[in-house]
């Protein structure tokens, strides 16, 4: 008789039917700092609810063919990393559910506070919400 636990693969998979994107840059001298408060705020967002909190990093600057790259359309210069948080969510209910959630929490402040000071001056956070369509969208 084997002893394997079968909880890791019972686990149900959590749609993924939203997304919420965040865009921006900041000074490659401050790198490390960003990457301690993205995981703080990974922390957070997870603890309030979002289903999954990723961060990327661009790294090809180039465009191609007639496709401009991010990095030109966000004005980024060479001394700037660009940027990409994704927070995923069931649905758009399930976003309206975090953000009750995390309304009365202050614990986030300082942190914002401090991302804003790390992010290329002057510069803005782009973001928008995004729902799957799931007619053109396949899954791994």
């Amino acid at each position: 008789m084997s002893n394997t636990s079968t909880n890791s693969s019972s686990k149900e998979k959590i749609p993924h039917n939203h997304i919420e994107i965040f865009l921006y840059r900041a000074p490659m001298k401050n790198h490390d700092a960003m990457m301690e408060v993205n995981r703080q705020s990974g922390d957070f967002f997870m603890k309030h609810g979002a289903s999954n909190f990723e961060v990327f990093s661009l790294e090809n600057r180039e465009n191609i063919m007639e496709f401009v790259n991010l990095s030109n359309t966000i004005s980024a210069s060479e001394d700037e990393e660009v940027w990409l948080e994704i927070q995923s969510y069931r649905d758009e209910e399930h976003v309206k559910e975090f953000s009750k959630s995390m309304a009365t929490d202050t614990s986030m402040e300082p942190l914002y506070k401090e991302f804003v000071q790390l992010i290329t001056p002057g510069s803005v956070v782009s973001f928008g919400g995004f729902n799957k369509l799931v007619q053109v969208s396949f899954n791994s």
